[in-house]
């Protein structure tokens, strides 16, 4: 099972509120030698979060910024995920622009290929917008693609969301009720058949009895994102590497945990 670590870069180093070890590192040298002392550690795959000092409205060079972050870190001898999103660009919070379908896919798919052409990294659209996948694939079907494709709309993100300075209480009907396992399937395997090369749920503990089903119903690989909320739970390295046997037993493919880099040194 594939270990990853999530890190952030923006204009300025900050805290993040999820640990001294994954603070927001400027997007210079701060967030090369954060990836380069996690190499030292084990670490060889990421995924990259973006914090734009401005939000979107008409300005895409936040796009230019994420990608040349990105362009930087694919210098280094990891492999390289990037979050695709337009959370932490919208005034409302929301991962797509509200009441404008149209716009939401330009923006998005923009921001993949942006992305790619710059670093030739996998993109992970995290929007939940229905479309994206089969869009970033007609665009240029040479993208990977590790979709978000089960995610649901969860308390535990409540961390990552502080992080991103989105504000509480919004409410994202494109995201999955927890409580809907068959629409939970159904959506992993729509992304599947839209193109995606890698699947995940989200967040990881509360949906591990979706991974064996979406694994053998679309023979596509499957893994787990252990979310903010699962990681400020964690205070001992010893339930740090319980919950890893616990995605290992599932048949996780990947495990995405801010504690990726502890974990290398425990398994």
């Amino acid at each position: 099972m594939r270990l990853i670590q999530p890190i952030f870069a923006s204009t300025n180093s900050s805290s993040s509120g999820l640990g001294a070890e994954n603070g927001i590192y400027d997007s210079g040298n701060g967030i090369v030698d954060r990836v380069k002392k996690d190499i030292d550690l084990g670490v060889n795959e990421f995924l990259l979060f973006y914090i734009p000092e401005n939000k979107l409205l008409n300005d895409k060079h936040n796009f230019l910024k994420v990608s040349r972050v990105a362009q930087q870190l694919a210098k280094l001898n990891i492999k390289l995920n990037v979050d695709v999103c337009l959370c932490a660009y919208t005034e409302d919070g929301h991962c797509c622009i509200t009441g404008d379908d149209e716009k939401t896919e330009e923006l998005l798919t923009e921001q993949a290929v942006t992305i790619y052409e710059m670093s030739g990294a996998t993109v992970a659209p995290s929007d939940c917008q229905p479309n994206t996948v089969k869009n970033i694939k007609n665009a240029n079907s040479k993208i990977p693609v590790m979709s978000y494709s089960t995610k649901f709309r969860s308390s535990f993100y409540s961390g990552w969301r502080n992080v991103m300075g989105i504000e509480k209480g919004i409410v994202r009907p494109y995201q999955l009720d927890v409580s809907d396992r068959d629409k939970a399937i159904i959506k992993s395997v729509k992304y599947a058949d839209d193109g995606a090369d890698e699947l995940m749920v989200k967040p990881g503990m509360t949906s591990i009895d979706l991974i064996g089903p979406i694994k053998q119903i679309t023979g596509k690989p499957c893994g787990a994102f252990q979310v903010s909320g699962e990681w400020l739970s964690i205070t001992t390295p010893e339930q740090l590497l319980e919950t890893y046997h616990v995605f290992e037993r599932a048949d996780a493919d990947y495990m995405i945990s801010y504690g990726a880099r502890k974990l290398c040194g425990l398994v």
